[in-house]
């Protein structure tokens, strides 16, 4: 089978902010792959840091944001073909602009109304990005606006380009904001929260035109989202986050048929289930962490009932599962305990799997523990 090129490479990625309060530690040490044509889901609560890592693969970080170190390798290719690889973080804004924002890496935001200019019309709005990256005819743009339009599902596109965005509804906002995305062909677009804002009739309209798009164009996707619901439908690779930290990644059935950190099987948990006998929906217990003051060790093993005592001492490494499947907790260590996920999230995830229809549940989760424990330290 021919490897896949990669696009994204983020390695060693650290960020802090400068505050009234004191410096934010948001991101300690990101590695995030990604290939051409393929979805990656970033997970987590509010504040885990998803959308300042993929903000700063836009160059677009806040001015009191600080790198303190790393690289954020992008490939792409040329007009002629020849391919070339850059480190975002070393390239100036100006330049970032002229290269990389809206034309090679787009972003489609949580919210519509605040990626719209309320005073352009729509069809400007989609034309502009081709008429200042790559000096489009203004007629062609428009014909291109409009083809844009009716490719993510608006109908009657030449009457919505005289539209204002307060003319159209929350679905229709979001489509156009896709379209204004797409508007350059670029090679990687960035979700963040892309369905929070829209009922959950719309937000399946939606996750399906952005699989269309990108199965039709080739496109690699990465999804900022805390709602596993929606990676369930659209990821290859998750990547979960906790206080600026991956804490566990692998394929999609890693994560959702066999995960291996505490925090994982809290977010599974809480996913609401129509079939499970519990009067309360699971919360996990206290709060996340406040980047002001940085714990030593994990930054999860206040939340976390599973903590050892090393946990207090000493950040874990990332645990090799299988190749596909890494999670950074001292409970992989050969040394530890053995602990099994909550029953009730193992029937849950059997009821999961079986609706899924994948085979032998049970055998199969008895497969994934008798691989054997992970190797010791693999910071891949």
């Amino acid at each position: 089978m021919a490897q896949k090129e990669q696009i994204l490479k983020i390695r060693d990625l650290d960020i802090s902010f400068k505050t009234s309060a004191g410096e934010v530690h948001a991101i300690r040490g990101i590695n995030l792959d990604l290939m051409k044509g393929e979805t990656v889901a970033i997970v987590g609560e509010s504040g885990s840091g998803k959308s300042v890592t993929m903000k700063a693969a836009m160059g677009i970080l806040a001015d009191n944001a600080r790198v303190n170190g790393g690289t954020i390798e992008f490939t792409y290719h040329h007009a002629d073909g020849t391919k070339e690889t850059v480190d975002i973080l070393k390239k100036d804004k100006k330049w970032i602009r002229s290269h990389i924002n809206g034309k090679r890496i787009a972003m489609v935001f949580q919210d519509p109304m605040t990626s719209l200019d309320p005073t352009m019309q729509i069809g400007k709005q989609i034309m502009e990005g081709m008429i200042w990256h790559y000096k489009t005819p203004k007629q062609e743009a428009w014909d291109k606006a409009v083809e844009l339009l009716r490719e993510v599902g608006i109908e009657d596109p030449e009457k919505r380009m005289k539209e204002y965005p307060h003319q159209l509804s929350g679905g229709m906002r979001q489509r156009v904001v896709i379209a204004i995305a797409l508007a350059c062909n670029p090679d990687l677009l960035i979700c963040d929260e892309p369905t929070t804002a829209l009922d959950v009739t719309i937000q399946a309209k939606i996750l399906e035109l952005i699989r269309r798009v990108q199965t039709e164009r080739g496109i690699s996707v990465i999804y900022i989202t805390h709602d596993l619901g929606v990676v369930a439908k659209v990821a290859d690779y998750v990547n979960v986050m906790y206080a600026g930290k991956i804490v566990e990644k692998g394929t999609i059935n890693d994560i959702f048929y066999d995960p291996k950190h505490p925090y994982t099987w809290g977010l599974l948990s809480a996913m609401p289930d129509l079939d499970t006998n519990d009067d309360r929906l699971y919360t996990i217990p206290g709060s996340p962490p406040n980047l002001l003051h940085e714990k030593k060790g994990d930054a999860f093993a206040p939340r976390n009932r599973y903590a050892l005592v090393i946990d207090d001492k000493a950040e874990p490494p990332m645990f090799k599962i299988t190749d596909t499947h890494y999670a950074a907790t001292w409970l992989l260590d050969p040394r530890a305990p053995k602990v099994e996920m909550p029953k009730e999230l193992r029937e849950r995830l059997t009821r999961m799997q079986k609706a899924a229809g994948i085979g032998d549940v049970e055998s199969f989760l008895k497969q994934q523990d008798e691989k054997g424990g992970p190797e010791d330290g693999s910071n891949e």
